[in-house]
């Protein structure tokens, strides 16, 4: 296969050597009730929204700034497509809210205009396109203004205005954009034949509203197999006369919260759980008091967070998430759940393949909530850089991204299609790594396991000693700072 770049070498070497380590969390039935928290200023901080995608979460701090991590097979916001293991500072000002979808992540502005980053093979972004490039900066949503609230779907968008109307964007192979088609919509459109709403909810192929009056509005795929294959709804009112005021939707079920703080969920598609009516809410018993929800999560008003499965009845099956006691909203993406405290602090555990947990380490899974921490900054020569890249602190040891590092000290990169290997070269030494073995060198000497380089996701890491004792910078570990400090 033709590879053209640098950029190309660090797409391929994605698995070589990847280190696996291992967080020490509390077991169930020892100090399981017990979160471990870091020091402060480690800590991801000032959250006021938080939301999950698929294989990556989104926050907003109070001074409108927005904050991602994980990325998954897209890109969130800050100029790459590498995965970053704690959040980094997405390239857009004065957000407001951030809703993730699948590859791709939407971002209201304080001034009602929507901005689109990631994917748009489906036109999801809605700027008027439909292509497989991927955008690392946001662009704007056209034709698009006064919106108050955004969410982002596995294929498309949905946005809703002011004034109570829904607008849809993006994949519509099922009709979730909401316009009677069934064809991909590349600019936003109108939603017919809904009342005025306040609320939006879109999941995998199904998109749904909450009406003012409390009623909820389902459309999208309806059904797989048999003669309603591939069915396309056209908004439909769930059954019932609940009087709801949240709704969370994904592909197969969706939930709501009704005033009187209960929690409802129902069946989207026919084939799921045959057992059970479709787009007919039934009560999660023994969940009371309830203030936020996600698609199978819910947070009380004690601050205390509960999670529920179905089992192969299709009955609820709730149990208490251990160790917290001050959370106020929930959220959930694929496997991952993301709980923000009331201190403005965020908790996470799931699947962390793409550093999704944000807690800058390479678990394949967090099985216990811990805190989400804020990225490791660089100063060189008493400057801090950006790192689209953030370092990684793994046993003790600080460990930074070659790419991003070495540019920033002036190095010189450079591609050798013969050897198939990345060369940086300063004043007196010469860096090479192989793609296809993973061997690195120093002058032609074989770095020492104590310098061993590690392979994550399409980013090469080596540890601070290596660029001290090599390229002769001075560097240091600010630990009270949480700072690497670099020195030419």
């Amino acid at each position: 296969m033709k590879r053209t770049g640098i950029h190309e070498v660090f797409r391929k070497i994605v698995t070589l050597g990847l280190l696996s380590l291992t967080v020490l969390t509390p077991t169930i039935g020892e100090a399981a009730s017990v979160v471990s928290k870091p020091s402060e200023e480690r800590l991801l901080t000032d959250i006021v929204q938080l939301d999950a995608g698929n294989r990556s979460a989104y926050a907003v701090k109070s001074d409108g700034s927005a904050w991602a991590w994980g990325g998954g097979y897209g890109s969130i916001g800050n100029g790459a497509k590498t995965p970053a293991y704690t959040p980094v500072r997405m390239h857009i000002e004065d957000a407001l809210k951030i809703s993730g979808g699948d590859r791709h992540s939407l971002i209201l502005k304080k001034n009602g205009s929507v901005w689109a980053v990631g994917g748009n093979e489906h036109g999801q972004l809605g700027n008027g396109q439909q292509t497989a490039s991927i955008f690392v900066e946001p662009v704007q949503v056209r034709d698009l203004s006064d919106v108050i609230i955004v969410s982002a779907g596995s294929d498309h968008s949905l946005a809703l205005k002011s004034d109570g109307t829904v607008w849809g964007w993006g994949g519509n192979q099922y009709g979730q954009v909401g316009d009677g088609a069934s064809t991909n919509s590349l600019v936003p459109v109108q939603v017919k034949n809904l009342p005025k709403v306040v609320s939006v909810s879109a999941g995998m192929y199904t998109s749904a509203a909450l009406g003012n009056g409390g009623e909820v509005w389902v459309w999208g795929l309806a059904a797989y197999g048999g003669d309603k294959s591939d069915v396309v709804r056209n908004p439909t009112r769930l059954k019932g006369d609940g009087e709801f005021k949240a709704i969370a939707v994904d592909q197969f079920y969706g939930t709501a919260l009704r005033g009187d703080g209960t929690v409802w969920i129902w069946k989207n598609q026919a084939w799921v759980m045959p057992n059970l009516p479709t787009l007919e809410p039934f009560q999660i018993e023994n969940l009371k008091d309830i203030v936020s929800i996600s698609t199978n999560a819910a947070v009380r008003a004690d601050g205390t967070v509960w999670q529920w499965n179905l089992n192969e009845r299709g009955e609820p099956q709730v149990t208490q998430v251990l160790g917290i006691s001050s959370a106020v909203s929930i959220t959930n993406g694929g496997r991952n759940q993301y709980a923000l405290l009331r201190d403005g602090h965020v908790l996470s555990w799931g699947t962390n393949e793409f550093g999704q947990t944000g807690l800058g380490v390479l678990d394949f899974e967090i099985k216990l909530p811990q805190f989400v921490k804020k990225s490791i900054g660089i100063t060189i020569n008493g400057e801090e850089v950006e790192m689209a890249t953030p370092p990684l602190l793994l046993i003790d040891s600080v460990y930074v991204p070659i790419r991003g590092i070495f540019e920033q000290m002036g190095m010189k990169l450079e591609w050798d299609v013969k050897t198939r290997s990345v060369i940086a070269k300063n004043g007196t030494s010469t860096f090479t790594l192989n793609s296809v073995s993973g061997l690195a060198t120093i002058n032609g000497q074989t770095l020492s396991s104590a310098k061993k380089i590690v392979f994550v996701n399409g980013s090469v890491f080596v540890p601070l000693r290596l660029i001290s004792e090599t390229f002769g910078s001075q560097v240091t570990w600010d630990a009270a700072a949480y700072m690497v400090r670099i020195d030419k």
